[in-house]
């Protein structure tokens, strides 16, 4: 029996995801030959066209359709997959799985979150206490999700694969595993300079604007600093990105003192920066593991925290933990590199994937009745029906007539008191 397999993504970062999974899905000797298709859905924050493109580039998996709930629910009667990998943000993951439910109750659920994801957060696993299957990619994140689901009183199956775009770091050597942890890339000093944004953090205009300064700080001669978008100003990701740096510079570089080409603002694969004579620059973005699986210099901004609020608190230990004013002084030194115990530990483990052989013994083997879930919180899930159901346009006077409610309502009991 050939699997087959349907993801189903909502937005850039998981529609990475879900398209370079399949693709080694595509490679794995368990699940060789299988049918991978993936399904992109109408949603407000849905990929561009480039952004579509530089998720399939280079995976084997083709430019996907897009659907709303109706399509997905045809799409599902008609193709009736083995296992749907739910590649979307929580809340539309839960409805997502409750459509697959219900048009095909068989389906083996399996969902993930498409890079570093500690803390296991109880709002992140309650959305996710369907899932037969949940992909993780760290044996640290294996121990969190399973305790966070249990003490939810569910129990999936929890599996370790290696981050997708961790690809093995090419090599002549017969001696070296696929997989291992790579030794510091030889090659010339550091040419370039990528930063890699996150959305989220930091989080102030303030902040955002000191790192350009800093990076511009960088600028050389004899090395160029590249920031990496993963969006241009205005387009939709995955998180709303409140202050692009690509705006920001335009609006600051003059006042800072740095002529406008002292950075450079790329956007497409992350991949073809990372090349020897290259360091990376970040404050918590999983770029920062693509770097160090190809044993370059890689630098995590502490000036803003190294914890769970700044969503790199995994890098706490890894000896690439660096101050904004110190940069230039490390990248002259040739580093920093991480540590090799770290690396096997988080993300950069030796071990064979887990999904593909889960996978292929939990489609050939019965299935059980799914049991029926309710809505991690169902205001939420009403929200988010609706935002599929009805035209974004067709809310908007809504929302601005609860707020206007709510502004008065204010105003009432502020006079009342």
């Amino acid at each position: 029996m050939t699997l087959s397999v349907l993801a189903v993504a909502d937005s850039d970062s998981y529609l990475k995801w879900a398209c370079a999974t399949l693709d080694a899905l595509r490679t794995a000797p368990e699940t060789a030959g299988a049918h991978l298709t993936v399904m992109l859905l109408r949603t407000p924050i849905q990929p561009t066209v480039a952004q579509v493109a530089a998720a399939t580039a280079a995976t084997g998996v083709a430019t996907p359709a897009t659907v709303g709930l109706r399509g997905l629910r045809r799409a599902l009667n008609r193709t009736r997959p083995d296992a749907v990998l739910v590649a979307a943000t929580g809340p539309v993951a839960e409805v997502v799985a409750r459509v697959v439910r219900a048009a095909h109750p068989g389906a083996l659920l399996v969902s993930g979150l498409p890079g570093m994801a500690l803390p296991a957060r109880p709002d992140g696993v309650g959305y996710r206490r369907w899932t037969d299957l949940l992909v993780v990619h760290s044996h640290a994140e294996r121990d969190a999700y399973a305790a966070a689901f249990a003490a939810q009183g569910r129990a999936p199956e929890v599996v370790v694969s290696r981050l997708p775009f961790l690809a093995p770091r090419p090599t002549t050597s017969p001696e070296v595993t696929p997989g291992a942890v790579p030794e510091p890339a030889p090659g010339p000093g550091v040419r370039h300079v990528v930063f890699a944004p996150q959305a989220k953090v930091p989080a102030t205009r303030a902040q955002r604007v000191r790192v350009l300064d800093a990076l511009a700080r960088l600028a050389r001669p004899d090395r160029d600093v590249v920031v990496k978008l993963r969006a241009r100003g205005g387009e939709r990701q995955t998180h709303a990105e409140q202050h692009p740096y690509d705006a920001l510079w335009s609006a600051e570089h003059a006042r800072l003192g740095h002529p406008r080409d002292a950075l450079r603002f790329e956007d497409g694969p992350m991949a073809r920066w990372l090349a020897p004579g290259s360091a990376l620059v970040t404050i918590s973005s999983t770029a920062a593991l693509e770097a160090m699986a190809v044993g370059l210099p890689t630098a995590v901004v502490a000036d803003f925290g190294v914890d769970d609020a700044m969503l790199n608190a995994v890098f706490r230990d890894s000896g690439c933990v660096v101050r904004l004013d110190d940069l230039a002084a490390a990248l002259s030194r040739g580093g920093p590199v991480a540590d090799p115990a770290w690396l096997r530990a988080n993300y950069l483990h030796p071990e064979r994937d887990e999904l593909p052989g889960a996978l292929h013994a939990r489609t050939h083997a019965p299935r059980p009745t799914p049991a029926r879930f309710e809505p991690w919180s169902r205001a939420r899930h009403v929200r988010t029906v609706l935002r599929f159901a009805v035209p974004p346009a067709a809310l908007r006077p809504a929302a601005a007539a609860r707020l206007a409610v709510g502004r008065r309502s204010a105003g009432v009991r502020r006079a009342a008191r």
